[in-house]
């Protein structure tokens, strides 16, 4: 991928680099690259304004070590998603698109236990609906550990069928999601470093590379 512009549709600050890090940190030379945040990801649990700032701080601080633009976060309740009409969040990913003009989108699999991953998802799908001279050509599925793993929707598990080869970007991934230590947890927990880590090797030698990060592809159109 060269002289693209990439879209990144998370709905919570750390599933863009569990999800992508590594894909970040490969295309952000030769591509240009943003983010949007569908809600802050902490204010559903009990938390002050304080750790919501701290939140927030964690992104602005971590897309300033990428050099990449301050995402832009659209303040839907966290965790609650469901409880938005769906038009409504579609046209703020609608405004988007016709601003940045992205040739790929990257956002959540459709069947995350997460509910906010699911609404994400059929918002960006319902956004990028395939009408004539769409800017969106291509349109990518990530996962995220400790939700796409552990969904169980009978016969809907995330297969991939798109890879991206991490192996010389795999450290800056794990530095990356350092910004947001507060999600991380020990290992056996699936968001710990060692767990990134090893899954990312999981997905490599699925594919016979030492590290990747795996995709569904929803869309392509060349």
């Amino acid at each position: 991928m060269k002289n693209k512009n990439i879209l990144i549709v998370a709905a919570h600050p750390d599933d863009e680099i569990l999800g992508c890090g590594g894909t970040i940190s490969k295309l952000q030379k030769d591509n240009s690259i943003e983010v949007i945040f569908m809600t802050n990801g902490i204010s559903s649990r009990k938390v002050n304004n304080n750790q919501i700032k701290k939140r927030k701080t964690a992104y602005v601080n971590l897309f300033k070590f990428l050099s990449l633009p301050e995402p832009k976060n659209f303040g839907f309740p966290d965790n609650k998603m469901d409880t938005v009409p769906l038009l409504k969040i579609v046209k703020k990913i609608e405004k988007k698109i016709n601003e940045f003009k992205p040739n790929i989108i990257i956002t959540h699999y459709e069947n995350c236990l997460n509910i906010d991953h699911r609404v994400t998802f059929e918002a960006v799908m319902t956004a990028c609906r395939p009408l004539k001279d769409t800017c969106v050509k291509k349109i990518l599925s990530f996962e995220i550990p400790s939700s796409t793993e552990w969904a169980l929707f009978k016969g809907k598990n995330f297969q991939p069928n798109y890879f991206i080869d991490i192996s010389n970007h795999l450290g800056k991934k794990l530095e990356m999601i350092k910004f947001y230590k507060d999600e991380l947890r020990p290992y056996p927990h699936s968001r710990s470093i060692k767990a990134i880590k090893s899954f990312a090797s999981f997905r490599g030698v699925s594919v016979g590379v030492n590290y990747a990060e795996a995709f569904y592809l929803n869309r392509s159109i060349d």
